[in-house]
């Protein structure tokens, strides 16, 4: 190591926690990450820090960080009793939070860590020795057809915002775009002659997701006659408030919350639309291999776990209408088919 390289690294080793958290982020947007990518990040490693500060360590230097700090973190992230303190969007509201959600901190942890080695702030992983919390694994029951017209049936289409929600949801089950996908969505990214919209999912990468018939329609009839004038003149964001400022996705979540009380389906929440798709897409005939495009899945075995339920949902639809239980026949004791009494 030059003597150049050894200043740095000197450096770099002198810095707080909090200035390397900092680095850190920074060098995310460098290297082009989603901004929802980089929000999720920054409110995990925000929270680490306002965690050791609250208990007296503000200038935590990097050479002192330990994983007794990361899992005195964890732990506490464990025991609260309420969830959305200090977020942007959400009110505080009773309730622990999830192991899935505990499960991201301890992630982002972890690979901050690796960074700190690979960029000279560490000798050594110091976080490696974390482990993440075990999620249970929770069977996903996706939407049934007639859930499907409950939903949009219960959207009131002939309002400017009945209009723009009706075609959020059809586009979500049609499709299948993440809900940070969707409220991304620019004018130019629709294109209904061809009937396909461009997505930017993670990564920043790029794909083309094509739309049927009726989600079209429903997303031109509100950009024909319900779309606001945007309140910025260079506003190209698909959908918009009434006031014409870009649609968030808390708003999103919070139409879909509206949803479920409306319909009284307790489980609908904005990403159960995609795993719908995904089901309703393999049973009516789609091949995994296409879906793992539409998706945008970089692994075939992230998509394969649908099949598991695209089977559970044909199971159902062959006890509906197997050929030998609509017969009117019974099977006697000996075996005997006879008609049902």
């Amino acid at each position: 190591m030059n003597a150049r390289a050894h200043e740095v690294q000197r450096r770099r080793m002198g810095s707080t926690l909090a200035e390397a958290v900092d680095n850190y982020l920074a060098l995310l947007v460098v290297e082009g990450k989603s901004p929802h990518t980089i929000r999720w990040y920054q409110r995990k490693l925000r929270a680490f820090l306002k965690f050791l500060a609250d208990r007296g360590e503000e200038h935590l230097m990097i050479h002192k960080l330990s994983v007794d700090h990361a899992r005195d973190f964890i732990r506490f992230l464990m025991e609260r009793s309420s969830k959305y303190p200090d977020h942007p969007h959400h009110r505080e509201v009773a309730g622990g939070l999830s192991p899935t959600t505990i499960n991201g901190f301890a992630r982002s942890l972890r690979a901050f860590s690796s960074w700190l080695q690979e960029d000279g702030y560490t000798q050594a992983n110091v976080l490696r020795p974390l482990k993440p919390p075990k999620v249970p694994k929770t069977l996903i029951k996706p939407l049934s057809e007639d859930e499907l017209r409950k939903i949009l049936l219960a959207i009131p289409y002939d309002s400017p915002e009945g209009a723009r929600n009706l075609a959020i949801v059809m586009m979500f089950c049609d499709t299948g775009v993440r809900l940070s996908e969707l409220t991304d969505l620019k004018m130019q990214d629709f294109d209904a002659g061809l009937g396909e919209c461009k997505v930017f999912g993670k990564g920043a990468e790029e794909r083309i997701v094509p739309i049927g018939y009726a989600a079209k329609r429903s997303v031109i009839r509100y950009i024909e006659r319900f779309r606001p004038e945007p309140l910025n003149p260079r506003e190209d964001r698909l959908f918009l408030t009434a006031d014409g400022r870009p649609l968030s996705r808390n708003a999103v979540g919070q139409m879909v919350a509206r949803l479920k009380r409306r319909t009284g389906i307790p489980r609908l929440h904005p990403h159960l639309f995609r795993h719908t798709f995904a089901v309703r897409y393999l049973v009516n005939g789609g091949d995994v291999f296409s879906l793992q495009r539409i998706l945008g899945h970089k692994s075939l075995e992230m998509t394969r776990r649908y099949i598991a339920l695209a089977n559970t949902d044909i199971k159902d639809r062959h006890r509906q209408y197997s050929p030998m239980d609509n017969l009117g026949l019974a099977i006697g004791g000996r075996g005997r088919p006879r008609h049902r009494r």
